[in-house]
C-alpha cells in the first residue's frame, strides 16, 4: 500500500469531517490501527480542524439560544406532564389552571416562617418550583433568567423599582432580568405560586 498516496487522496480529511460512509469509516479505522503514519495524520487533521473551528466560531444570537431552549423544554413537557407548561405572555391562564388542578398541592406538613419551596421537575435551562409565602421576599435582582410566577392562591403586591402592582389568583407575574423587585403578600392566607425561571444568558 502506498501510504503517502492514500494520505494525499483527501479521504482522511473527508473522514475527519464525517463525510465518509460507514464502510469507508471501517476501512480507514482499520488502516489507522495497522499504519501508525495514517493514525498520526488523522490526529493532525483533527487538531487542525479543531483549531480552525475554534478560531472561526459562530456564536448564535441570544434569541436563537432562547428559542432552542423553549423548544427542548416543550418537547420534554409534552412527554411528561409532571413538568409545568412553559410560561410566557401567550400562555393562557386556563392551561396553567388545568395543569395545577391535576396536581395535589397541599399546605406544607410543617409550619414555616415565611417561604416554603417545593421543587418540581426541571431542566438545566428551565427551573420550576412551588412556593408558599406568608409575607413575601426581600429586594432582589436577577441577572441571567426571566422569572414567571403564576398565582395559585392568595395575592401579593410587587414593587418593580418603585412601581407597584397587585396580583391575584390566576394572574401571571413576569420579572425581567436586571429589574430590582420585591414582593409583599397582601392576602390573609399565604400566597401559593408556581415559579418558573427561564435562562436567558
Amino acid at each position: 500500500m502506498d501510504i503517502d498516496a492514500y494520505i494525499a487522496s483527501g479521504i482522511l480529511e473527508n473522514y475527519c469531517l464525517g463525510f465518509c460512509s460507514e464502510a469507508e469509516n471501517a476501512v480507514i479505522e482499520g488502516y489507522a490501527i495497522t499504519y501508525p503514519q495514517i493514525r498520526r495524520e488523522i490526529e493532525k487533521i483533527r487538531g487542525t480542524l479543531e483549531d480552525y473551528f475554534m478560531r472561526h466560531e459562530i456564536k448564535p444570537s441570544p434569541s436563537v439560544k432562547i428559542s432552542l431552549m423553549r423548544s427542548i423544554y416543550e418537547q420534554t413537557a409534552a412527554k411528561d406532564d409532571s413538568y409545568p407548561p412553559l410560561i410566557d405572555a401567550k400562555r393562557t391562564q386556563l392551561e396553567l389552571a388545568n395543569w395545577i388542578a391535576a396536581k395535589n398541592i397541599t399546605a406544607p406538613g410543617t409550619d414555616f416562617e415565611n417561604l416554603y419551596v417545593t421543587d418540581l421537575p426541571s431542566t438545566e435551562q428551565v427551573i420550576n418550583f412551588f412556593v408558599h409565602a406568608r409575607f413575601g421576599h426581600e429586594d432582589e435582582i436577577h441577572d441571567n433568567f426571566v422569572e414567571f410566577l403564576y398565582v395559585i392562591k392568595g395575592a401579593c403586591e410587587m414593587d418593580f423599582e418603585g412601581e407597584k402592582k397587585t396580583y391575584n389568583e390566576g394572574d401571571i407575574i413576569e420579572i425581567m432580568p436586571h429589574v430590582r423587585h420585591y414582593a409583599t403578600v397582601i392576602s390573609k392566607e399565604p400566597m401559593i405560586a408556581l415559579v418558573q425561571r427561564q435562562a436567558c444568558a
